[in-house]
């Protein structure tokens, strides 16, 4: 189980953008093993921002509250 708050929307947006520069250099490089782990990764990343993004929309507070 993984537990984060809103306050760490930015880290895990950043490590969206990482994941996706991976993918795209795995399959570049013709690499399908390593760009299919990380469309896992990406997978739970959009998961948590989701969630995140909708509990910030639903109590806009609950950031500065984190902080």
């Amino acid at each position: 189980m993984f537990i984060t708050t809103p306050e760490f929307l930015p880290q895990h947006r950043n490590q969206r953008q990482q994941v996706l520069q991976i993918i795209g250099v795995a399959e570049a490089r013709g690499q399908q093993r390593l760009a299919e782990m990380n469309r896992g990764v990406l997978t739970n990343l959009n998961q948590i921002i989701d969630a995140l993004d909708d509990e910030t929309r639903s109590n806009p507070k609950a950031v500065h509250d984190a902080s």
